[in-house]
């Protein structure tokens, strides 16, 4: 068996230096390996960015490079063994693709994958019950994403009718396998109207940093102070989820950010197109900082939470639901998503309270929303 905590060979040879690493921050052994691994996409960036052009070199290339860089990487973090675990899952999930009939292959995938996925955590769980470590639970629930995704948009294309679909799905069928291997790897962009990205995206993950170091300062552990009045008592329950928060957007920001997205945008591959003149660039986003912690209600704080996972939710889960299914729509998406999470009770007990909460605004604002519409400082309101 495997542990989760990534102790094969492969990783252990790089354990000294990111030993030292962590002596000196207090941060553990494989946080520190995962961000420095992702910081090291800065350099590679440039040199994919200038070295590896578009105009000059073959989309192969540019394909077989950060395909190697990702697999080093991916062996970095988590070792052969862990790596192996994620590449059975994606070949078997592939093959699917390639030999089940297109009207079921959605069902297929999706099965199999969250069938894998799910015995992911629950051997997490029998190993490493309310621990925290990175190991390859991470990667293999985004892996659900992508091949599910595809697989739902390969039987949109094939296996059902064009008046069957909405826009969403018309825009994202694909109507052959091959289609996956032809898209090109970016857009045609602005080299400066990249960085001028980066640059901004760089400013919102270090407020994220600081204001996460500054939480900290606050005794978190004084929430079961039994002593503590309600109004402390939400005080640093409120402070406590801003740390949490802060540290996935400062990973998001870096990951998304900083890195992914500010790499991405970089080399170009966060680029999506131009909006009334403006460029947009929104491909790796994954959290609208602002509508997550400032929302004026419960859907924008979920819509700015995790976008990539609302979206894969919504086009796999709540646009499928039929009505005359016993549960309703948005309920079947947060059951769907504590499942994908995990089995920690917790997550049920947040999801389901999420689910009904979710209902409840939806109603309570169709049945009191016209009464804010009649003049301006009601609509503000």
């Amino acid at each position: 068996m495997f542990n989760t905590q990534t102790n094969t060979d492969s990783v252990r040879a790089t354990d000294p230096f990111f030993q030292l690493l962590t002596d000196h921050t207090s941060v553990p052994v494989d946080q520190i390996r995962y961000i420095f691994l992702l910081s090291m996409g800065y350099p590679l960036g440039a040199i994919y960015r200038h070295g590896l052009a578009p105009s000059p070199t073959h989309i192969m290339s540019r394909h077989m490079v950060s395909t190697s860089i990702g697999l080093l990487f991916g062996l970095m973090c988590f070792g052969w063994v862990q790596m192996g675990v994620l590449f059975s899952v994606t070949g078997v999930c592939y093959a699917m693709l390639l030999l089940v009939p297109s009207k079921v292959v959605h069902i297929y995938t999706i099965v199999f994958a969250m069938a894998s996925m799910s015995a992911a955590h629950i051997y997490r769980m029998m190993v490493d019950y309310g621990g925290w470590h990175l190991d390859f639970t991470g990667p293999l629930m985004l892996i659900v994403q992508r091949v599910t995704l595809t697989a739902f948009a390969l039987h949109d294309g094939v296996a059902r009718k064009e008046a069957q679909l909405n826009e969403d799905q018309k825009l994202m069928k694909l109507t052959n396998i091959s289609t996956l291997w032809m898209a090109p790897t970016s857009k045609p962009h602005p080299p400066k109207m990249a960085m001028e990205r980066v640059r901004r995206n760089q400013k919102w993950s270090h407020l994220c940093c600081h204001t996460s170091v500054l939480v900290t300062r606050y005794p978190m552990d004084s929430i079961l102070a039994p002593d503590l009045s309600l109004l402390s008592r939400m005080q640093a329950v409120y402070l406590a989820g801003v740390h949490t928060r802060m540290r996935y957007y400062f990973i998001w920001l870096l990951r998304f950010f900083c890195l992914a997205e500010s790499i991405n945008n970089y080399i170009g591959l966060g680029f999506s197109g131009y909006k009334e003149g403006k460029p947009v660039w929104d491909v790796c986003k994954n959290v609208h900082l602002l509508d997550a912690e400032f929302g004026t209600n419960f859907r924008a704080v979920i819509n700015g939470w995790n976008v990539t996972t609302s979206l894969w939710l919504r086009r796999v889960c709540y646009d499928r639901v039929p009505p005359s299914f016993v549960i309703s729509p948005t309920m079947t998406v947060w059951l769907v998503s504590a499942m994908w999470h995990g089995f920690y009770p917790s997550y049920y007990l947040t999801f389901v309270c999420c689910g009904f909460i979710t209902e409840a605004a939806r109603k309570m604002r169709r049945l009191l929303n016209h009464h804010f519409q009649t003049d301006p400082v009601r609509k503000r309101l």
